[in-house]
């Protein structure tokens, strides 16, 4: 029961941590990729069926599915036209991970594909959160990190179906909390100068 309840508890927060985020695009100052988050939209729904598929969808991977399709429905209004190299990967790869569902009929390597390709597709925002963290929502991914933390504690139990996707999302959330609340050194001011460069 109380796994239930943090289970529900990850996706209401799932939910709102996108409201900062849906709230700039109105006011206009964000402009989301359309293709990016037709992606993200995309991996969050190929998770979300092969953790359904396997009788261990959570509550997390329900609100982030709905919160990126929101977006993605948003973009088409307010966002901007393109793809960016990664998109083109991650087009891919998520066309990969349907035909190994397909093929192997297997839903693990569908959810697996799509995790590792989450994991991949975020490092671009780790790169421009470093270079410039006031760019990003931290009151949204304060939100999201209670959200990780959440369906982490409502992981029934530790195997690969359980536990794959609410990792991946933590290890997600941890990069950027540290990326946008750690204090810079001296030291790490003047990588940030060489990286901005």
């Amino acid at each position: 029961m109380f796994q239930n309840g943090m289970s529900l508890l990850s996706g209401v927060l799932a939910i709102a941590g996108y409201v900062p985020y849906i709230a700039a695009i109105l006011r206009g100052p964000s402009r989301p990729s359309k293709a990016t988050w037709l992606i993200w939209s995309l991996l969050d729904t190929i998770v979300l069926y092969g953790m359904v598929s396997k009788h261990v969808a959570n509550g997390q991977i329900v609100g982030a599915m709905i919160g990126a399709w929101i977006v993605f429905a948003l973009s088409l209004k307010y966002g901007t036209l393109g793809w960016k190299p990664l998109d083109r990967w991650c087009l891919g790869g998520t066309a990969l991970g349907l035909i190994l569902w397909y093929t192997f009929d297997s839903p693990m390597l569908g959810m697996m594909t799509s995790l590792c390709l989450m994991f991949i597709g975020s490092f671009p925002t780790f790169v421009s959160a470093w270079k410039n963290p006031g760019h990003e929502n931290r009151l949204a991914w304060a939100i999201y990190l209670a959200s990780c933390m959440s369906a982490l504690i409502a992981v029934p139990a530790w195997n690969l179906e359980n536990a794959a996707q609410p990792v991946t999302f933590s290890s997600v959330s941890v990069i950027m909390m540290y990326i946008l609340f750690t204090p810079r050194k001296r030291g790490m001011r003047n990588l940030d100068k060489e990286i901005t460069q």
